[in-house]
């Protein structure tokens, strides 16, 4: 009878000490979850005045992190200023997505955007050569 009450407080101990760890575990994915940004609009300086750049757009309407926009460059960009690569850097000079542009290539998905905060989209010739940049800034409501 002693064996097995040292066996009940050994896995009651082991159960509390789950028990403890597993709750640990939930406040910290809880406080590091982040929070939700809804209603995502988009601001864009220097599209119209550019040789390069024809839109951007957001392809979503609310994230946790980063926009996902498209970048639809102009027939000059695809054709003859060789544009092949895109960059996004956010207001510190971070690098926040860079990615291959191809050959005639004149649409580009997936382009992450910093969220509240003004980025530069770059773009670069083959011989990586900065051609044109434009400025946005995603905008929207937060929900903690």
């Amino acid at each position: 009878m002693a064996e097995d009450e040292a066996t009940r407080d050994g896995m009651e101990r082991t159960m509390s000490r789950r028990g403890y760890l597993a709750s640990g575990v939930a406040a910290l994915s809880v406080g590091t979850a982040g929070c939700v940004t809804t209603g995502l609009r988009l601001e864009v300086e220097g599209v119209d005045s550019s040789d390069i750049f024809e839109s951007i757009s957001l392809a979503e309407s609310w994230t946790a992190s980063n926009a996902t926009a498209t970048v639809t460059l102009t027939d000059t960009a695809a054709k003859e200023a060789s544009i092949r690569e895109l960059g996004v850097v956010d207001a510190k000079g971070s690098s926040v997505w860079a990615g291959a542009v191809d050959p005639g290539q004149k649409s580009v998905s997936n382009v992450l955007l910093p969220i509240k905060e003004s980025a530069t989209v770059v773009a670069a010739n083959a011989s990586k050569e900065f051609v044109d940049e434009v400025t946005v800034r995603v905008v929207g409501s937060t929900i903690p």
